[in-house]
């Protein structure tokens, strides 16, 4: 019966079996806009989705606290109209660095949060009366994340399941000067293209993903 003790005693003072040093994420996001740029050319929110990959560090400030180096691509769009007479069409495409703080709360659960630096390039079309113009810009990027991992395997080696991440995005706001693709022959004005102002993509997230550690 000790020796029964005894054992239970070390396995929960153990730390949570760590799968792999590799991580990878694919998911779907919905970012709500809120800056007047954005809403000025639509009411919808941007929704997309992202591929992260993550390497583990071994820093061992703590028991059962990883620490991840990321890397992500994430790309996005929406719909909407301006002036009532034009119809709208926001991309976006953005890479990012960073890292992730997790922690194993049980096998199959953990909490993590995480800070990402990166840049977005944003590309605004507008149509309306036959014509269509467009212009594209990259800009800079904050993210930060807090996170919820739930695990339906978690094996030393292998781990499968979903993790939920509730955050925020800063970006700067690009400047953008639409313009028509014209022909190649003609000669273009500078008429033909004036700045609209700035575009912040910015704005509150939610995203679902698929995650594996391996």
């Amino acid at each position: 019966m000790r020796a029964l003790l005894t054992l239970l005693l070390l396995a929960s003072a153990a730390p949570l079996a760590h799968a792999g040093n590799n991580e990878l994420t694919m998911g779907s996001y919905v970012r709500a806009l809120r800056s007047s740029s954005a809403n000025a050319v639509t009411t919808e929110s941007l929704t997309g989705g992202s591929l992260q990959v993550g390497r583990a560090l071994h820093l061992g400030l703590m028991p059962d606290l990883e620490i991840w180096a990321t890397a992500g691509l994430d790309w996005g769009g929406t719909e909407g109209t301006m002036f009532q007479t034009m119809t709208t069409e926001v991309d976006t495409l953005g890479l990012t660095v960073g890292g992730r703080a997790r922690y194993a709360l049980h096998a199959n659960l953990a909490v993590s949060g995480r800070l990402d630096l990166g840049t977005a390039r944003n590309e605004l079309t507008l149509t309306g009366n036959g014509h269509m113009v467009s212009d594209s810009a990259w800009g800079g990027t904050l993210k930060a994340a807090a996170g919820l991992d739930l695990l339906a395997i978690a094996h030393p080696r292998f781990s499968l399941g979903l993790r939920v991440e509730l955050g925020h995005v800063a970006a700067t706001a690009t400047a953008l000067s639409p313009r028509e693709a014209g022909d190649s022959t003609k000669i273009e004005l500078d008429a033909m293209q004036a700045s609209i102002g700035h575009l912040d993509l910015g704005g509150t997230y939610l995203s679902f993903s698929v995650m594996s550690q391996f």
